[in-house]
């Protein structure tokens, strides 16, 4: 039997995507099609859609009025089921080591309430909850994972993800380029967008999918719109 998040045999992958992860345009592409493929259950809080929305300009200057269609099309993506409630309430804000960093509390304090709510799970042990960012250093990395929280960088998630399950990565990647056709990008531009953000196994994979006819997916609509980049 094939484990539908192959990160957390026999449970669920419980990820929170930060802020930095979702900035980047095909770093976002990937990780919500492998999202969109079952490997994990993504998740965020409205810090961070709030955070999004201040630096998407200063990211995208060329599509700087963009941020906020491409947010809701984030939240369309996880049918609405990304934000995680209770987060800023003291019993977990309290838990918060003191070395996190002022702006990254939340993060850790939305990962308490999802470890929190395995003790509901018959087996919470099988269960995993992840935060996945490019900004660790701010993240009091291993004080934090003594709570149960484990933390991951973006390129090493998916790589991650690629060395337990290729085929369904493989697949999920395929889509990403698929889609990406106004403007077209190309194989090479994908694997190359995939090594800068550190996911090197999965980008060697992507160079080694044989040619396939282009096909249209209708599951990720924010890979469909034209104005972004």
């Amino acid at each position: 039997m094939v484990d539908r998040h192959p990160l957390s045999p026999g449970g669920n992958t419980l990820v929170i995507l930060d802020t930095c992860v979702l900035l980047p345009s095909r770093l976002s592409d990937v990780l919500f099609d492998l999202m969109l493929e079952g490997l994990y259950f993504a998740h965020w809080t409205t810090d961070v859609e709030a955070e999004f929305l201040r630096n998407w300009p200063q990211v995208h200057p060329d599509a700087s009025k963009s941020g906020s269609k491409r947010l809701k099309a984030f939240q369309r993506a996880t049918n609405n089921g990304h934000l995680i409630a209770g987060y800023d309430g003291t019993a977990f804000m309290s838990r918060v080591p003191a070395r996190v960093h002022d702006n990254d509390r939340h993060l850790i304090a939305a990962a308490l309430v999802m470890v929190n709510g395995l003790d509901e799970e018959d087996d919470p042990a099988l269960h995993r909850v992840m935060v996945v960012s490019d900004n660790t250093k701010h993240l009091a990395v291993a004080e934090t994972r003594t709570l149960g929280i484990e933390f991951i960088k973006a390129g090493a998630f998916v790589d991650r993800l690629f060395d337990a399950a290729p085929a369904r990565v493989s697949q999920a990647i395929a889509k990403s380029l698929s889609d990406l056709t106004n403007p077209p990008y190309s194989k090479a531009q994908l694997v190359a967008a995939l090594r800068l953000h550190g996911a090197m196994a999965a980008a060697e994979g992507l160079k080694q999918l044989a040619k396939q006819p282009e096909r249209r997916s209708v599951s990720m609509t924010l890979l469909h719109m034209a104005e972004l980049i």
